[in-house]
């Protein structure tokens, strides 16, 4: 800016020394050499000098004006201070002038500086030299260091070497990209590795003490639905061997709480003995192992933690009486703890029947099936223990039926991994209750609507080429001018599999083919429907009026046929298979007939039954073959 009226720019320099151009600082000296071996040094007024202040080199002199920047050292001690203002006073002054811009300048009488400080008593730098001690630079350097103590205060010290804190490592557990938690509760230190809403322990000591709540309701209009809080679950190995009906559907629920500490049986289940239908109901095991038993396909075991209930396991006692009650559990040892944050879905079904299956869980799901796929699900993952990867990836039949009717849309389906050391537990767990609707006996559960629905779905995502109903096939005949003449009778005999079989049927259905009255009858004869994919299985039934077949897990393809097909079940058994529950006939619009043993080898041959030659091999007169398919033809 201007200072006055001869427009001599005053400037200020970071050390508030004034500028040699303006003439009114001629008390000044300044030094006439260039910058380096000829550099200028001015020295402060005497005022400056008395007040303590360093004195200053300017680096140059460019168009008459100084440029003065910091230069020299403080000087502490009263021998230097003596030192410098001897040499100061020895100087000769000139004036600096507002016109030396305008002239050469005459030779400089200030003597050398490496005259006036020998090498030996040097005891400053040239400016050149510390610039990096200005003032600008000294606060950056302030900055840099206040900011390093900050972030290392800050910065969390690392666990105690001594402490395991590697997270489990697994065949399929994530390895990337996970967050590691602490957390502090009470006398010790929870240490996690989370990856995708699942916490993973490598030790159960590491999780902190759980509180279990439930059952609860999942829906209070809706019965056969259960949601546990807090929870883990364990697998039955022993069920998969039993002598008579194996079964993947039996899962062991730990529920943590104090009430049981004392009890030394809390970690063992009852036995599968009894038809356990409600939780709170009262059951004949409950006197040995002295604490409620739970309910079908989820037997409850009491346990104050992870490690508690691994260690309880163990103790001799325990694992005698699980053998004995055939509820030998894994993990047997528990090492790692898999702690599933998202709602999830236990999906559990006898994967070796798909009869079962069909009826124990998908009859108690389906009337939630229809209400979640219309609004929302409120789980958003799902495991299955029966059958790995049952909605992902498996072929299984009746895993097969589950993803074509899109059962669970976009739940996810979670992977887990076959030791006998990991633990999986839940935060929020919803159970489908097994067995809730076995024998269709809660009236409105499943409504023919709903029923009816599940079916039109199927037929279309399986591309079956018949229509459900009479209706609909008379009037898709009726436009395609074919007619409905003709019967299509498909039999099943089991030979080529080791269970209850039909010994003769393909000799019998030989002699019955010669009969005029069968010349309309197409008789189709299935070996082994294991042997056909799922998608076979499911048109063979679609396309048949009629399916006699010896009693077994397949006939829960009954769900493919249309409406108005006959089932005849044939065997040495009097027990009728569940398709044939009058309830589902009704919601098939079908009709079900038992063929079982002759009473006194039926002499006079007018009834339709089986000559057993043991319980496992049975044969039919051609008198009786003719019964029965009479009466499948008059319906």
């Amino acid at each position: 800016m201007d200072n006055n009226n001869s427009g001599v720019a005053i400037r200020r320099t970071s050390s508030s020394i004034i500028s040699p151009t303006n003439s009114t600082t001629s008390n000044i000296p300044v030094e006439d050499d260039e910058y380096g071996e000829d550099f200028d040094l001015s020295i402060s007024s005497h005022k400056r000098k008395q007040s303590g202040i360093p004195l200053e080199v300017a680096e140059g002199m460019t168009g008459g004006r100084a440029s003065m920047e910091p230069s020299l050292d403080q000087i502490a001690d009263d021998e230097e201070e003596g030192f410098i203002s001897e040499r100061r006073q020895s100087l000769p002054r000139i004036q600096s002038s507002s016109r030396l811009s305008s002239f050469p300048r005459p030779a400089s009488p200030i003597p050398e500086f490496d005259e006036i400080f020998d090498g030996e008593n040097r005891r400053f730098k040239y400016a050149s030299s510390i610039k990096f001690l200005s003032t600008r630079n000294i606060l950056i350097l302030a900055f840099i260091t206040v900011l390093a103590i900050v972030i290392t205060i800050h910065t969390p010290s690392q666990p105690d070497p001594g402490v395991d804190v590697s997270r489990p490592v697994e065949a399929d557990a994530p390895t990337e990209d996970g967050e590691s938690h602490f957390e502090d509760v009470g006398p010790g230190l929870e240490f996690y590795t989370e990856v995708d809403h699942v916490r993973y322990y490598k030790s159960p000591d590491k999780m902190k003490e759980m509180k279990s709540e439930g059952p609860t309701p999942a829906d209070r209009e809706l019965g056969g639905m259960h949601v546990f809080k807090n929870v883990c679950l364990t697998n039955n190995i022993d069920a998969m061997s039993y002598e008579n009906n194996p079964t993947t559907s039996l899962r062991g629920l730990i529920y943590f709480t104090r009430d049981q500490e004392h009890n030394s049986q809390r970690c063992v289940p009852c036995s599968n003995s009894e038809n356990m239908d409600r939780w709170d109901g009262t059951y004949e095991d409950e006197t040995v192992v002295k604490h409620k038993c739970g309910m079908n396909g989820l037997h409850t075991m009491y346990a104050t933690s992870a490690g508690d209930w691994s260690s309880c396991i163990l103790e001799d006692e325990n694992t005698q009486l699980m053998k004995k009650f055939g509820q030998t559990q894994t993990p047997t040892s528990v090492t790692s703890v898999h702690f599933f944050q998202a709602p999830t879905f236990l999906l559990q079904f006898n994967a070796f029947d798909m009869e079962s299956a069909l009826f124990d869980m998908l009859m108690t799901y389906l009337p939630f099936w229809k209400k979640y796929e219309m609004n929302e699900f409120p789980f958003t993952s799902l495991i299955s223990h029966s059958v790995k990867g049952c909605i992902s990836h498996s072929h299984h039949p009746f895993c097969e039926l589950l993803h074509q009717m899109a059962a669970f849309w976009e739940v996810q389906d979670l992977s887990w991994e076959s030791n006998e050391n990991t633990l999986y537990c839940y935060k929020t767990l919803y159970y489908n209750q097994v067995g809730y609707n076995r024998n269709l006996e809660h009236e409105g559960h499943v409504t023919k609507e709903v029923f009816g629905g599940l079916r039109e779905n199927l037929f279309n995502r399986f591309g079956l080429p018949r229509r459900r109903t009479v209706e609909a096939r008379e009037k898709a005949a009726a436009i395609e001018g074919q007619d409905l003449l003709g019967t299509k009778i498909i039999l099943y005999d089991k030979t080529s599999r080791d269970e209850t079989h039909w010994t003769d049927m393909e000799a019998v259905i030989t002699e019955a083919k010669s009969l005029d009255k069968y010349k309309d009858v197409t008789f189709v004869v299935v070996k082994d429907f294991d042997d056909l994919s799922v998608a076979h299985q499911a048109r063979t039934f679609n396309e048949a009026d009629a399916v006699v077949m010896v009693h077994g897990q397949h006939m829960a393809n009954a769900i493919y046929a249309v409406d108005g097909t006959s089932f005849v079940g044939v065997g040495c058994s009097g027990t009728v298979p569940l398709i044939g529950n009058p309830r589902f006939m009704e919601l098939m619009d079908s009709s079900y007939k038992h063929v079982s043993k002759c009473i006194e080898d039926n002499e006079d041959e007018t009834e339709a039954c089986t000559v057993c030659q043991d319980d496992d091999h049975f044969t039919m007169t051609l008198p009786a073959f003719e019964k029965m398919i009479d009466d499948v033809m008059a319906k």
